[in-house]
């Protein structure tokens, strides 16, 4: 839990006569982390074969609305029987898919013909009646068009020294709705007309109420066949995919595999506790166990509880292997942080129940709600020790200290948490130099030993000095002495003089300033209950001017909300910055490499 999971390198000889089944195998016992290694072993033909059907099966599937179902396949029959089994029912699926989508897709076509037509028609009917017309006129004829207004204009200036009638209203933004009636001999020179002027005809079929209706009536019996086609085909297009995908990820494997006298080898990191079971389901193949050499992939041993905060670590990095699991010091010191800055029993309480919420109702937004639902919990005790209840104080029997009647005390609280938190990344700084054997990073680096002892004496000098009031010449003397030990030791080390110079009054500039930063816990703490104050002194105006006591607690009520959600989002962020900014710098270099076993049938990354 507070150290990534032990990992072995292995080294896999595989016999060429069993390849996939050697990987198969692997990847079904889904454990090995394989190492990214040039495409060597890489049938192109096969993998550009399996983009193209999953490309076909993934469109069949956007057009038939058919939902993905991802499962794991335990096992895959000959790559070439399977192939062109696929293929096969991927054509039938095709030519069936298609044909209904063309369908609709026309009739769709007509449909918004026939919609235009009505529009067409409202705009028009003050003049004529176009769908009598359409019935009845024989001895002229109409055409009915949409067009541009810029073109309405030479359409009127084409046909002005003619013996045409011309009417146009205005129908969408920028068009309008035009019918012109004429005699026969001019039919030839209209169409030209309209051609050239871009006008979207509309045939006067499309006025009709019945064949209107009819359409309507086709277009729901083609998405009913669309729905009966998604009906049959979904099982086989997710068993389609689900195959496509496991075996695209198997040739994808292939291409880390490097060719030896001996046959194939593959290589990669397994966990220490899984070997026995990795080495028991793997046959026609040689296991060995390598010296460990570069960075392993990281496998977090993290309380399932905690996911949410790893995931928020990892936005920002990954540790590295043999680093100490930075979730457990973040979460703690994330809840500890927050919940000084929102320190309220109510409000920790509405914030544990909307967490609990979420988490039950929003399985998208399920991380949130563990960090708001535990986040929650921590205001509730620290509210405890501010005996605050939604801005009320004094309302529990028992209160260390309240915020805005104790400022000096939370001041003085806010950098001592900040100097415990800054000395906790100092002692996770050597935990983990210790445990990957980086020795050169105890004694003169960022969070070094030696560091760690300059500032526990410079925070021993201060309380001397201003607290018990006592002389500190000596203390200055040997925290002066113990600096000049830090410069000779850099001095050996890096060979530079001013720079070592430098990154002394550099570390010493930041480790002030990072305590400092810690001011700002207080400060929110303080914002807090200033915010409450606000509330109250602006329900009380409101209920006294409008002599009301029910507004009172609807301000009180209200403003306690907007708290809640400002406060929330703005602490939020400020914990996150202390913890990325001040706290991680010492001990969390990241640049970790997560632990991804291939899997057979599942979606892997290399």
């Amino acid at each position: 839990m507070f150290f990534p999971e032990k990992m072995l390198r292995l080294n896999i000889q595989i016999e060429p006569d069993f390849i996939n089944k050697v990987l198969k195998n692997i990847g079904q016992t889904g454990l090995l982390h394989i190492d990214k290694k040039q495409h060597q072993f890489t049938n192109d033909s096969n993998l550009f074969r399996l983009k193209t059907l999953l490309m076909l099966t993934l469109k069949y599937m956007t057009k038939l609305e058919v939902s993905q179902n991802k499962r794991v396949i335990t096992s895959i029959v000959e790559h070439e029987k399977l192939f062109d089994k696929i293929e096969d029912t991927l054509f039938i699926i095709g030519k069936n898919v298609d044909d209904i989508i063309n369908k609709i897709k026309k009739s769709d076509q007509e449909l918004e013909h026939f919609n235009k037509a009505l529009s067409v028609e409202k705009v028009l009917s003050p003049f004529i009646n176009t769908i009598r017309l359409s019935k009845n006129l024989k001895h002229l004829k109409m055409r009915i068009s949409i067009i541009s207004m810029e073109n309405t204009e030479l359409l009127r200036l084409s046909i002005k020294t003619k013996n045409i009638l011309f009417i146009d209203q205005p129908l969408f933004e920028h068009t309008n709705a035009v019918a012109v009636f004429y005699e026969e001999e001019f039919d030839n020179e209209i169409s030209k007309i309209f051609n050239t002027l871009k006008a979207f005809e509309i045939t006067l079929d499309y006025f009709c109420n019945d064949a209107f209706e009819t359409q309507k009536k086709l277009q729901e019996q083609l998405y009913k066949e669309k729905e009966a086609l998604s009906d049959e085909y979904k099982e086989q297009l997710q068993e389609i995919e689900n195959n496509l995908n496991a075996m695209s990820e198997l040739e994808m494997v292939k291409s880390s595999l490097v060719k030896k006298e001996n046959g194939l080898e593959l290589e990669g990191w397994i966990p220490k506790i899984s070997i026995k079971e990795f080495i028991s389901k793997v046959d026609h193949s040689k296991v060995t166990i390598l010296p460990f050499k570069g960075e392993a992939p990281v496998l977090l041993k993290t309380p399932l509880a905690l996911i949410p905060f790893e995931k928020l670590i990892s936005a920002f990095s990954y540790p590295r292997y043999g680093e100490m699991n930075p979730v457990i010091p973040f979460t703690f010191t994330f809840l500890l942080l927050f919940g000084i800055m929102f320190g309220d029993v109510g409000h920790g309480l509405v914030l544990t129940i909307a967490g609990l919420l979420v988490k039950k109702y929003s399985q998208n937004y399920f991380d949130l709600g563990q960090i708001y639902y535990l986040s929650g919990i921590s205001s509730i005790l620290v509210g405890l020790i501010y005996g605050s209840v939604f801005g009320l104080h004094h309302v529990l029997p028992i209160s260390l200290f309240t915020p805005m009647e104790d400022t000096l005390i939370t001041i003085l609280f806010s950098i001592g948490v900040g100097v415990v938190i800054i000395s906790i990344g100092f002692i996770l700084h050597i935990i983990t130099a210790i445990k990957r054997n980086e020795t050169n990073l105890l004694f003169v680096s960022n969070g070094s030993i030696l560091w760690l002892l300059v500032y526990w004496f410079s925070i021993g000098i201060l309380v001397k000095y201003y607290v018990q009031e006592l002389d500190i010449q000596y203390e200055l003397i040997l925290l002066s002495l113990l600096l000049l030990g830090i410069l000779i030791l850099m001095i050996r080390k890096t060979k530079r003089k001013t720079q070592s110079f430098i990154n002394i009054l550099r570390e010493l500039m930041d480790t002030i300033t990072n305590t400092i930063s810690f001011l700002r816990v207080g400060a929110f703490a303080l914002a807090h209950a200033a915010l409450f104050i606000a509330v109250f002194s602006i329900a009380r105006m409101i209920s006294e001017s409008h002599g009301e006591f029910f507004l009172y607690w609807v301000t009180i009520i209200l403003g306690n909300v907007v708290i809640i959600v400002l406060e929330g989002i703005v602490v939020t962020i400020q914990t996150l910055r202390l913890e990325y900014f001040e706290f991680f710098k010492r001990f969390f270099k990241g640049g970790g490499l997560p632990y991804k076993p291939y899997t057979l049938g599942e979606k892997n990354e290399y």
